[in-house]
């Protein structure tokens, strides 16, 4: 993404934060493959820092792409890179799969 399409992205969902009263949770996902690029780092410190103080988990997604013995670890190894004070939720998840659906649906039913 360029510069200009980031920016414009940024105002966008600033925008979007601002004016939609109906948001009750921000959802973050991520690759569990792959360490956060420096977008998503500056879009997590967005969303902790600049988006009105919603409440909101990490969903680290693809889990079905890693072996099963190493999904708990990765999770952890994402969540010290992104938020090591750990006060919000990581949770592992596969799309195709269906793994993991449940302990997320389980999170989400927190907040609506």
């Amino acid at each position: 993404m360029s510069k200009q399409e980031q920016v414009r992205v940024g105002n966008f969902i600033e925008q979007y934060l601002q004016i939609r009263k109906e948001i009750v949770l921000i959802i973050f996902l991520i690759d569990i493959r792959h360490n956060p690029t420096e977008n998503d780092k500056l879009m997590y410190d967005y969303i902790i820092n600049k988006s009105g103080n919603y409440p909101c988990i990490i969903i680290a997604n693809k889990a079905d792409k890693i072996a099963p013995t190493k999904v708990d670890a990765r999770v952890i190894e994402l969540q010290n890179i992104l938020n090591p004070l750990k006060d919000l939720p990581f949770l592992p998840f596969s799309a195709v799969k269906k793994n993991y659906c449940e302990d997320v649906w389980n999170e989400i039913e927190k907040y609506i």
